[in-house]
């Protein structure tokens, strides 16, 4: 396929191309939200795995601690997880 230079440039209206770019936008910025939940659903299992580990050595070390499983591992750091976005959007504003 060739390009006819004897023909003027086809050009894209004003509207249409704000139009156009707007959307890419949108897209970009639903696919950004997209991989956000996508790491940060895939960061909960090492959150809580780290933090079975800890506190299994800090129960080696002091009896007192008790030692915790992996499900309440995910419940400590799913909690801390939203208390950590409440408390950043009380203080944003």
């Amino acid at each position: 396929m060739t390009h006819d230079y004897s023909k003027p440039p086809r050009t894209v209206p004003r509207a249409q191309a704000r139009r156009l770019t707007d959307e890419r936008q949108k897209q970009t910025q639903g696919a950004l939200a997209v991989v956000t939940c996508v790491v940060l659903i895939a960061a909960l299992p090492i959150q809580a795995f780290i933090l079975m580990l800890v506190m299994g050595a800090v129960h080696g070390a002091f009896i007192a601690v008790p030692a915790i499983g992996y499900g309440t591992s995910v419940l400590f750091v799913l909690g801390a997880n939203l208390l950590a976005g409440f408390v950043r959007r009380l203080f944003r504003k």
